[in-house]
Parts: structure tokens; sequence; C-alpha cells
């Protein structure tokens, strides 16, 4: 029942996403997501399970933070704009066995062919790459489709659905010039919601004793579209998705230290 009660946290108009806040959200989904990951010694669906229930979670909070703190303006964000889908994205490796899972559910044998062939060359052309570097190559998601739309929308990555530009024209303006030109306004709540969300699946992942290091997403995707058996290896505790842990977030959290 406790566990519960801190999942359901008071998200009405009103409530300011204080750090306390962000925290408890965290803290409630590590309870939730934990129950989901401790599956694998039955069925071992359970990191795909607790990746979709953390998504959805994401997506809920973000409308009730919208909601609570309405934005300034309105989300400019739309099917087809894809202007930020060059930058660096971080995932959790149940987020990245969920997207290939549903890759191989919903692709030929040629399509998946040719995706994993774009994902390779994308990597090998990202592969190390800073936050900064990754926006200024202009490189675009493998995953986009030929619309320019997410063709993973339905399982896309936590963070990209907790991002939520204000001015379309001030993403333009930022990637055409990233080091010169600040950031397009957001709605930072929505934002700051879907990564407690991401937080709490960490968290659950590591009491788990599973790898709960930040992955780079196309370099994650490409070792698990190579290894169909790259979930077995993960929740065995074998350090399959190691090479692409990002270097940019380790060093930042050495720096912390």
């Amino acid at each position: 029942m406790g566990r519960q009660q801190r999942r359901a946290l008071p998200l009405a108009p009103g409530t300011r996403y204080t750090p306390a806040v962000l925290e408890g959200i965290a803290d409630g989904e590590r309870a939730a997501l934990g129950l989901s990951l401790a599956r694998r010694a039955i069925d071992g669906a359970g990191a795909e399970a607790a990746a979709g229930a953390a998504l959805a979670r994401a997506e809920a909070l973000a409308e009730a933070a919208a909601a609570a703190e309405p934005p300034g303006r309105p989300i400019a964000c739309r099917a087809g704009c894809a202007t930020c889908c060059v930058s660096k994205v971080l995932v959790l490796a149940p987020e990245v066995l969920r997207i290939a899972a549903h890759l191989r559910a919903t692709r030929t044998a040629a399509e998946l062919a040719a995706l994993e062939a774009r994902v390779r060359a994308a990597d090998a052309a990202t592969r190390g790459l800073s936050r900064l570097e990754r926006a200024e190559a202009r490189v675009p998601c493998p995953l986009l489709d030929a619309r320019g739309a997410c063709s993973i929308h339905a399982v896309r990555p936590i963070v990209c659905a907790g991002w939520s530009s204000l001015d379309a024209a001030a993403c333009e303006r930022h990637f055409a010039a990233p080091a010169d030109v600040p950031t397009a306004p957001m709605h930072r709540p929505s934002y700051e919601v879907a990564n407690a969300v991401l937080a709490g699946l960490g968290w659950a992942a590591k009491e788990q004793g599973l790898d709960a290091a930040p992955l780079e997403l196309i370099a994650a995707l490409r070792i698990a579209l190579e290894r169909p058996n790259a979930g077995e290896r993960w929740l065995a505790r074998l350090p399959v998705f190691a090479a692409a842990r990002d270097a940019e977030w380790q060093e930042a959290r050495r720096r912390e230290a």
C-alpha cells in the first residue's frame, strides 16, 4: 500500500514541481518498476514491461505538469518536426531492449536489415561525440521515417517524450549553430518529471543488481539489434552494453564526486 501511495502523488493544478516532489516521483517509480524488473526470474519480460510502464507514466506526468504549471505558449513540437532529432539521446537498457523488440516485431526482414545498416552508419559517425559535437555533426536519428517523423513513437525514449519546445523557429536557430545560439525555450516541468521517472527506472534496475548506466541510444540500439540475446545477457548481469555507456555523462559524474 505504501508504494502505491508514493506513486500516486497529488498532481493537481497548482502543484509546484520542486526537487522534493521530483524526488518523490523518482522514488515511487523505483518501487513500482522494481516489481516489473523482478519478474525476470519468471518470464524474462520484466525489462520491457518496466520500460513500457515508465514511458506511460512519464507521458501521464508530463500532461499533469502542463496542467499544473501551464506553459507560457503552446507546445511547438509536432509530428514530422525533426529539428532536434540530431541530439544525443541517453537511455537505459530496458528502454533500448523494448525498442529493439518493437522493431523486430513490426519490421520485415528486409526493413530490419536496412534499419540496422542505418543504425551502424549513424553509430560510426557519432560514437564518442559530446552533446555539442553531436548537435554540430547534424547526423539524423536513423529511426526517423521518410517524412521525418519518429518511426518508433509508441516506444520512444523517455527523454524524447519529456522534451517539449515552445518555439520551433528557436529550435532551428539553435541547431543551425549549437555552439553560439541558446537552446529553445521548453516546458521545463514536463521535462523534469519525465527525467524523474527515468531516474526511478535506473534506481529500480540498480537495486536488482543490473547495469543502470546511461547509454547512448544509437550505440546501444546497434548492440541490441546485432545481439538478439542482449536482453538475456543484461538480465544475467553481463556487461553487454558496456561499449554504449556515455563517456560524457560518466565524466560529469566523476567531476561531481
